[in-house]
């Protein structure tokens, strides 16, 4: 690289048993990072355990000695450094969420999106109601583990509809606490934090770079105190985890059974780790012994199961099953059968499970003779993190006029912007107005509000969603949804759905309606309330049509649509009524027949007459049987069904030697 180009790199990995500093040399105009220096020292004492500090002044004594080092190899003074939060500060949760969506639009991706938001916010209150110490915790990574559609699992809710929609989400939240005692540590070795990011992301960014994250994989960084994990699937990371156990326990184990020390213990799981078939040490006796490479993995086979069984756990439960490959760092990972393990408990090949060196990727360098195991990976990722990220590591926002300062943590888009805030994901969804239910003639009826308006949002006066990324300075603006006005039915508006519209002689007529609501006569603007009764009574009929409207019977045939119909036919809207003067022709109206002996007239109506029909229009006694009854036609014996005609004879009468057997 050119001179003039470089920029110096700081950064520190402080772990559970070295710190690692880093010196780097970057080239913004080529966008490459030179790794060109690493000091590494090992905490005198059991300062921290899992990854968290927990002697200040000793830790920031170590990190002072990597610093005076690097400072001293290398001709400089170093004042700014990029640090990481360590994987156990990580809280994951896992949440689920339901609403209630009857009567809504198909689900947009804006609905979608309110719903994964609502859900890692039940998490965060529940994470700090669970540890109320009064910290703000915030959301570095979530992965959604199910939509729900009518409680039956989905892959894709846009565009439902259903009576519920739900969605579980798996979130990861680091606590702000959590990362004053790293500044702590940094201002008493005079250091100004200029780039804060958590291990796995720095991890992450080495081991599976960007152009592999279509891909479904899983890094384990195995330390001493914590194994982090890390997931990617579709070009992003998709989850984060923690397993509060690592390479601490297989050296505890050893010290137990080979009756040493921690740090003996520890050198003879390095030495065996790297192939050592006989490693000598002494115990806390003071005697000198050996033991075979065979001897200490008899020991510490049981710790390896363990750990291996609870990071696949971890990985199967976050990937919802195994993933295509598994990369492993960090000086734990070394140990023999941590592959092996991990292999069958995932239930993957063997040689899909490997362990990742340091190594040149696109915008790393590495110009030192040594070859870095995987235990470097993290500590180069922080390096290269802090060099590409913009601005520090917070960011500044302004929403809806107000600001707001972020952890920038990963890269942050308008969901979690929203999460910071505190802002509750149903304002964004559009919902109907009230409905009002009422009963008409008898029968329940519901009108629904009408829909409300969607909610806007705008970054720096664009149209944005909730997954638009965020940056340091950007404005955003978000317009909440507005519920649909309430139902307001009138009596007038639900009479007139009742009546219609009919042609009579070519010209049209509304057919009259007549109604009351709960009993009292009301005009037609009066409002409908829930609960209450409307009686609605409308012509229906040919006959009521003709009634009312007194048009002719006698004479007048009717047809509607030019089709003779019944008197009680139900009039549609737009139908058309016509009425001629008709001539008296078989089965037309009004006819006039003699019934024994005497002329009777029958009323019109639209269709022909039976000879049952005549008994609506005289009187004969059924109560007295007096034989066999007979019917007869223009004297002919005749049946109920026979039609009538104009003129016909009739008789209807008992035969009483029928009756006798005659």
């Amino acid at each position: 690289m050119k001179e003039k180009a470089l920029n110096r790199v700081f950064a520190l990995d402080i772990g559970t048993r070295t710190v690692v500093g880093v010196l780097a040399a970057g080239c913004p105009e080529e966008k490459l990072l030179e790794i060109v220096d690493v000091e590494v020292m090992e905490h005198s004492d059991r300062n921290m355990f899992d990854g968290q500090i927990h002697d200040i002044d000793r830790v920031a004594a170590v990190v002072r000695q990597v610093k005076d080092k690097l400072e001293e190899r290398n001709n400089c003074r170093l004042s700014h450094v990029s640090i990481a939060a360590a994987g156990r500060a990580l809280i994951t949760h896992k949440s689920r969420v339901d609403v209630n969506t009857r009567g809504i639009e198909p689900a947009s991706k804006t609905f979608v999106s309110s719903l994964e938001l609502k859900a890692i916010q039940n998490s965060q209150q529940e994470i700090e109601e669970r540890f109320r110490n009064n910290t703000r915790y915030y959301c570095v990574g979530y992965s959604v583990v199910n939509y729900f559609l009518d409680d039956t699992v989905i892959k894709n809710l846009e565009g439902h509809r259903g009576v519920t929609m739900g969605v579980e989400v798996i979130s990861t939240f680091l606590p702000r606490t959590v990362v004053d005692s790293l500044y702590s540590v940094m201002e008493k070795v005079e250091l100004e934090v200029i780039h804060l990011t958590l291990e796995p992301i720095a991890a992450i960014r080495v081991a599976i770079p960007e152009n592999l994250r279509l891909l479904n994989l899983a890094m384990v960084d195995i330390g001493a105190g914590t194994s982090d994990i890390a997931i990617t699937r579709d070009g992003t990371i998709t989850a984060y985890s923690m397993v509060a156990m690592a390479g601490d326990e297989i050296t505890e184990k050893i010290a137990l059974d080979f009756l040493t020390d921690f740090y003996t213990a520890e050198k003879m799981k390095i030495d065996m780790s790297r192939g050592k078939d006989i490693i000598y040490y002494r115990d806390v006796l003071g005697t000198q012994k050996e033991a075979s490479r065979e001897d200490i993995m008899s020991v510490i086979s049981p710790v390896i199961d363990t750990l291996t069984q609870k990071i696949a756990e971890d990985i199967l439960e976050y990937n919802q099953g195994p993933p295509s490959a598994v990369f492993c760092i960090g000086g734990g990972s070394c140990v023999p059968g941590i592959k092996e393990g991990l292999s069958e408990k995932l239930g993957i090949p063997v040689n899909r499970v490997g362990i990742k060196n340091l190594e040149e990727i696109k915008g790393l360098r590495i110009s030192l003779g040594d070859v870095f195991g995987p235990d470097m990976v993290t500590p180069a990722g922080i390096a290269l993190t802090g060099f590409v990220a913009t601005g520090d590591h917070f960011i500044n926002i302004e929403i809806n006029g107000k600001n707001l300062r972020m952890f920038n943590t990963k890269q942050i888009n308008i969901t979690d912007v929203l999460l910071a805030i505190g802002f509750n994901p149903r304002s964004l969804i559009p919902s109907r107005g009230g409905s009002v239910r009422f009963y008409m003639n008898g029968e329940l009826h519901e009108i629904k509000g009408q829909m409300g308006q969607h909610s806007i949002i705008k970054l720096n006066g664009r149209e944005a969603g909730l997954n638009t990324r965020v940056k340091n300075g950007d404005v955003i603006e978000i317009k909440e949804a507005v519920q649909g006005e309430k139902a307001r039915p009138t009596v007038g508006e639900v009479a007139r759905e009742k009546s219609c519209q009919i042609f009579l002689a070519d010209k049209r007529l509304t057919l009259p309606v007549i109604y009351t609501l709960n009993g009292e006569k009301v005009s037609p603007d009066t409002v409908i309330k829930d609960n209450d009764r409307l009686k609605v009574i409308r012509v229906q009929t040919l006959q009521e049509l003709i009634d009312a409207c007194e048009l002719p019977t006698r004479g007048y045939t009717y047809r509607v649509n030019g089709e003779k119909v019944s008197r009680q036919y139900i009039l549609k809207n737009e139908d058309r009524v016509e009425f001629v003067k008709s001539e008296r022709d078989e089965g037309e109206e009004g006819i006039a027949v003699t019934v024994n002996g005497r002329q009777i007239n029958l009323p019109d109506r639209g269709k022909p007459y039976m000879f049952v029909d005549i008994f609506n229009h005289i009187d004969f006694d059924f109560k007295n049987p007096g034989g066999r009854i007979e019917l007869k036609i223009n004297g002919n014996r005749a049946s109920y069904t026979d039609k009538i005609k104009p003129g016909d004879d009739i008789r209807i009468f008992w035969n009483k030697y029928a009756n006798n057997g005659r």
